[in-house]
């Protein structure tokens, strides 16, 4: 959790969200969002800490509690009415919620009560196993980037973004049609959360999960800061999310593989792709990837070529992951660097 508790506010009442919204712009509080109850229930969210709920025209806040705590499991609920008796707070208490407050509501009051609410989850976030972030990209076009990023999430039952540009984009490779996309976390940029990524990302009967790529015009748009803050998130999502960069370009590729754990670079053992991959190498290198933090995978590497796998670690200046050896099974290579990746 930060220094300031953040607060995200829900309710159907504009004047009542407004001055809660002032409230809370007080010593230890910060107002990371307001949303109606629709837009809370359906998501994506900005991350918060805890969240204050207050009546609705048609609506009681007690009514949103248990719709709200299965839609962000875990958050601490407070709740805010004008009815704030000793029965009224029993019923808040039984309903699941951490706190009530009368309104309108006095600065100090709703920074003791948010705070304390807040305290509780604290150490459970802490202690929430943090998985691993592995950009992927491509020498050039062609060399199986997108398809070494599916297959790795696949082995993995992980997280797969999809930020490739191009006309074969993995929800069509894989029969998908998601309501949501990338872009549907921009609003939140610093703010977004893990429950975020999750309420934009597909299921898929493999066990994966898929965040799909937006239109390429709406990809090229997007800000860079969302780089990093979806890579810091997805570590809470899967133990392995795959961000698939297709041939790496622009800022937000660049935010985005300086904020993973780990790069891998996808070349075919031609000397063309291998000299894309050494571009590709030092491209990572000035936005400041680690060499250390970066690796090689050799596709559909077979034996008697013109380029031994000493000599395209060579040329490409990066030690080499895996070979993905092209008349062998597949799966089982997939399955090896996909566990190398997760316990690294």
């Amino acid at each position: 959790m930060t220094d300031a508790v953040r607060c995200l506010v829900v309710g159907g009442d504009a004047a009542v969200v407004a001055a809660l919204v002032a409230t809370i712009d007080a010593p230890g509080l910060r107002c990371s969002g307001a949303l109606d109850p629709a837009t809370a229930l359906s998501g994506p969210r900005p991350d918060c800490d805890v969240m204050l709920i207050c009546d609705g025209p048609g609506r009681p806040a007690l009514d949103l509690i248990e719709p709200l705590q299965s839609a962000c499991p875990g958050l601490p609920i407070v709740i805010a009415c004008r009815s704030h008796d000793l029965a009224m707070h029993r019923s808040a208490l039984a309903a699941g919620a951490r706190g009530l407050i009368g309104l309108p509501a006095e600065a100090r009051e709703l920074t003791l009560a948010l705070a304390s609410a807040a305290a509780g989850a604290a150490g459970r976030r802490r202690s929430a196993p943090a998985g691993r972030a592995v950009a992927v990209c491509g020498a050039k076009g062609g060399t199986g980037t997108s398809t070494t990023a599916l297959e790795l999430a696949r082995a993995s039952r992980g997280l797969l973004v999809d930020m490739a540009t191009g006309f074969d984009d993995t929800a069509a490779r894989l029969g998908c049609a998601p309501r949501r996309t990338l872009a549907d976390l921009v609003p939140l940029g610093a703010e977004m959360g893990a429950d975020a990524v999750l309420s934009v990302a597909c299921p898929h009967p493999d066990g994966m999960w898929l965040i799909a790529s937006p239109d390429a015009h709406e990809l090229d748009l997007m800000p860079s800061g969302l780089g990093g803050a979806i890579v810091r998130e997805s570590r809470a999502v899967a133990p392995l999310a795959l961000f698939d960069l297709g041939v790496p370009r622009g800022e937000l590729a660049a935010q985005v593989a300086t904020a993973a754990d780990h790069v891998l670079v996808v070349t075919t053992p031609d000397r063309r792709a291998v000299a894309c991959a050494a571009l590709a190498a030092g491209w990572l290198d000035r936005r400041g990837v680690p060499g250390a933090a970066a690796s090689l995978v050799v596709n559909r590497w077979r034996r008697g070529g013109d380029l031994s796998l000493r000599g395209i670690e060579r040329a490409v200046g990066l030690p080499l992951a895996a070979v993905v050896r092209e008349r062998a099974g597949r799966r089982p290579q997939f399955d090896r660097l996909a566990e190398e990746l997760t316990v690294a």
